[in-house]
């Protein structure tokens, strides 16, 4: 995508196909919650999204043709899906129920917990079957005629009774995946996926033509042994991809499937690197790679250029909790040298989740300090991996002409003041001031009628930015009853 002129990469499909989208309100309300999945594991995993179409921000809400995507954590069955997708699904202008079941297939025994992947035209989703030392890259053809399946325990197996058409590649070397979700190279019809043995492999014809693993040199070995992230294409001017590791190293490999000139680099530094868990994130107008790890002291942002030459690290807070991607304000976008990313990283004195934010000056290049601001997200003592955040969302929103910044906390957010989220899991939405840190009352949660729990959510994604009542909305899977739940942004207001 290109927000601002800028062209901004991550592992995501919610991340590179748009911008999502916020906005402020005492409490969020779910407009509505599906099932996705039954038993435990289930649901959209920690650190995943759904995949929403279609990708136009913009647009306006189409009851027919936009759908949501949700992955499965859990193994397919004759009553369990592992792949469930829903349309209609905008409450005040669609007709009948909302949302239906689009499709809900049983696409094997193993469980689809990376993220998938839309094509451009969205009626083909690319994913990985994840099945221990046997994980599966799938390409499946929607169905359009037929049973495509009626809820997640009621599921279809595609092209039986249906017209669905998945293509199934056993990845080479009976591997296992549990971080990487499929990255696609659309103008060159291309998806790399990492592994959990440190090899990154390439598939061809994926949307276009007949998928297919690409052979040697691929898989290519990054780091044997080494649990890999998903995988980042650079579009811009390296064409490299960039990948993260279970040994908090950040990979380059070339398209051409060989180690660049500079191989790795340790995200963290210091002793005792901690994993790299989510997706690297590539600025390729700036071709300034980002990730973020702990050491045995530290939370670490950290940015070097696509050469992983240069390399500026920030410190956000001590050690303790999982790191995952931060996001950049829309000033950013407009104009590098007035921007900042803003991460989430731990106290100075405690591991419990705390926002921070970075600038930048005029050629990119990340201050290697943070800014001297920071905002707790946990209030009440709670600290460690149990109070993980998500992923950061932001978007601009041109109706309100105002940038908004969305997070979630697992497990506990507020426990004193207004709002308090009732020891229960905490959707944040914030709207991004020019002054730093944050003051109340700036956030909203989302406990009330979703049912939150200590579990946590997925990361979230943002259709539309629209002015019509009820069509622009966040999407997220709430891992404690295994939902997919559908919030208007306009409730959070």
């Amino acid at each position: 995508m290109t927000p601002g002129n800028r062209l901004i990469a991550t592992g995501q499909i919610a991340d590179f196909e748009n911008r999502r989208l916020i906005r402020n309100r005492p409490s969020l309300q779910g407009d509505w919650t599906v099932n996705i999945g039954s038993g435990s594991p289930g649901g959209v995993p920690l650190d995943m999204y759904a995949a929403k179409y279609s990708f136009s921000p913009i647009g306006s809400p189409d009851c027919t043709n936009d759908f949501v995507v949700f992955p499965v954590n859990h193994t397919g069955s004759s009553s369990a899906a592992n792949l469930l997708g829903v349309r209609n699904l905008y409450a005040t202008t669609c007709t009948g129920t909302v949302p239906t079941v689009f499709f809900a297939y049983d696409v094997g025994t193993g469980v689809v917990q990376t993220s998938p992947i839309l094509s451009l035209d969205g009626t083909k989703v690319a994913f990985v079957e994840s099945v221990t030392n046997g994980s599966i890259f799938h390409v499946l053809r929607l169905g359009t005629t037929g049973s495509n399946g009626t809820s997640s325990i009621s599921p279809a197996v595609p092209g039986t009774g249906n017209n669905a058409l998945d293509t199934r590649v056993t990845m080479s070397g009976s591997v296992s995946v549990t971080r990487s979700s499929p990255f696609v190279d659309y103008t060159h019809d291309i998806a790399y996926v990492g592994d959990d043995i440190g090899r990154l492999h390439k598939f061809t014809g994926v949307f276009k033509g007949t998928p297919a693993e690409a052979g040697s040199p691929w898989p290519f070995t990054v780091a044997a042994g080494v649990i890999l992230t998903g995988p980042v294409f650079d579009s811009g001017a390296s064409q490299n991809i960039f990948v993260g590791g279970s040994n908090g190293n950040l990979y380059c490999v070339t398209s051409a499937g060989a180690a660049c000139s500079t191989a790795f680099l340790s995200v963290a530094s210091g002793t005792s690197p901690g994993a790299v868990i989510d997706a690297p994130i590539v600025d390729s107008t700036e071709q300034t790679v980002f990730a973020e790890a702990s050491n045995s002291t530290n939370s670490v942002l950290m940015q070097a250029t696509t050469a992983l030459g240069s390399v500026v690290r920030a410190t956000m807070g001590i050690n303790g909790t999982d790191l995952y991607n931060g996001a950049f304000d829309n000033a950013y976008f407009t104009s590098v040298s007035t921007g900042h990313m803003y991460f989430c990283g731990n106290l100075t004195t405690a591991a419990t989740p705390t926002l921070w934010r970075v600038t930048f000056n005029s050629s990119g290049t990340m201050s290697s300090a943070n800014d001297g601001g920071s905002f707790e997200l946990v209030l009440g003592g709670q600290t460690g991996t149990g109070d993980d955040c998500t992923p950061l969302t932001e978007v601009f929103n041109t109706s309100l002409g105002k940038d908004f910044l969305f997070v979630g906390v697992k497990n506990h957010g507020f426990m004193t003041g207004t709002p308090n989220c009732g020891n229960q899991t905490c959707i944040m939405s914030f709207a991004l001031p020019t002054a730093f840190p944050f003051t109340f009352p700036v956030v909203a949660n989302a406990t009330t009628n979703a049912n939150l729990g200590s579990a946590g959510t997925s990361g979230m994604i943002i259709d539309n930015v629209s002015g019509t009542n009820g069509a622009s909305q966040i999407y997220f899977g709430n891992l404690q009853v295994n939902t997919g739940v559908q919030a208007s942004q306009s409730a959070l207001r």
